[in-house]
């Protein structure tokens, strides 16, 4: 018995480790979209609307992931982790060396269906009693990486040096999650659901999802943008921009505290609402930074709140959770941020900033219903 209670330890031990590194990595690369729009659409002169693909294809890979999420699984949580770093990693490498848009895009699709993958894992394999407070424990470390990213750009443009290359910060750790030995997650008794269209619960669980992750993507593609439109160089709004970072490792290192509470979400959708208002009002960047890093607080528990609730439905199996999961964020990305762009060429982006404050109210009502 002993010996079987060590053998779980250690299993847990390195079941962490490998969803850490994977989080770690897709933290500094997802943090990363906003400065890398906005640097590489300075190199190239072009209108940064034009290039916002490049950033949804996160987005795009968490569609495939949900449609494909339940047979990949089936070989192995852990492996699908491993391999899924691996992709990352090149991903990061091509999108630093070369702006190049053939190139960019390439390196942009690895790292999207890559952070994809890693997303789709990470429930499966944290799934269980408490599974909201182990999730924002992981995701946590993925926005406390995330406060890097932001301000080696800054650090690259302010010398002249193209922010890109601060891609690669995310290389090695990527690397140790990928040589690390396979791990198994805990076994799947529910009851398997098919199809790929969620229902009933988990259809209210899947739109809460969409709302509270295409309000964070608003905001973690387009920040380091409405920061430059106040007058500061792309390096200084870089740097400013690692507030968003900032303010979700914050919320999501204090997160589990309170997660459970019954009043956590309409605090977080509160905060967010304030943090918004003055990105909308601010005409200098000291304004914009603070109503930036007020909306990250909010934000922070949201996903993890609402992605515990799905994985709890009842007869919901972690393949179907997992992939509902995927559907939703995919859903998310690819049309907030792009909305929000689209916005930004006819309105400003200025005005375009207020697009979650009707996000935020559907999210209310859904919020009230069980």
């Amino acid at each position: 018995m002993a010996v079987d209670t060590e053998a779980q330890r250690a299993a847990t031990r390195d079941l962490s480790r490998v969803v850490a590194f994977a989080q770690i990595g897709l933290g500094l690369l997802v943090s990363s979209y906003g400065p890398y729009l906005a640097g590489i659409a300075a190199e190239l002169d072009r209108p940064r609307g034009e290039l916002v693909w490049l950033t949804m294809t996160f987005g795009a890979g968490l569609v495939l992931a949900a449609a494909a999420g339940p047979a990949v699984l089936r070989a192995g949580a852990g492996l699908v982790m491993r391999l899924a770093c691996a992709v990352i990693a090149v991903g990061a490498v091509v999108m630093a060396a070369s702006p190049q848009l053939l190139l960019a895009g390439t390196g942009s699709v690895l790292v999207g269906f890559g952070c994809a993958a890693v997303a789709l894992a990470t429930p499966s394999l944290l799934r269980g009693p408490g599974a909201a407070k182990r999730i924002t424990i992981m995701v946590g470390l993925a926005s406390a990486a995330g406060v890097c990213a932001p301000l080696a750009f800054g650090a690259l443009e302010s010398v002249g040096v193209p922010g890109r290359w601060a891609l690669l910060s995310a290389v090695p750790v990527l690397c140790a999650g990928a040589l690390h030995r396979t791990v198994a997650g805990p076994p799947d008794d529910a009851v398997a659901t098919g199809g790929g269209v969620p229902v009933g619960p988990a259809a209210l669980a899947w739109s809460r999802i969409v709302l509270c992750v295409g309000i964070e993507f608003c905001f973690s593609i387009w920040s380091v943008a409405r920061l430059v439109d106040t007058g500061v160089a792309l390096g200084t709004a870089s740097a400013l921009g690692a507030s968003f970072g900032i303010g979700m490792a914050a919320g999501r290192l204090v997160g589990p505290r309170f997660v459970d509470r019954p009043w956590a979400e309409p605090a977080a959708l509160a905060t967010i609402a304030a943090g918004t208002v003055v990105v909308y009002l601010g005409q200098d960047p000291v304004t914009v930074t603070a109503g930036i890093a007020v909306a990250s607080l909010g934000i922070a528990p949201l996903y993890p709140i609402m992605l515990g609730r799905l994985v709890g439905i009842p007869g919901l199996s972690g393949r179907h959770s997992a992939s509902i999961g995927s559907l939703a964020s995919g859903a998310a990305i690819l049309s907030a941020p792009a909305a929000l762009g689209w916005l930004d060429g006819r309105i400003g982006l200025r005005e375009a900033f207020l697009l979650p404050i009707p996000l935020l109210v559907i999210l209310l009502v859904l919020s009230r219903r069980k």
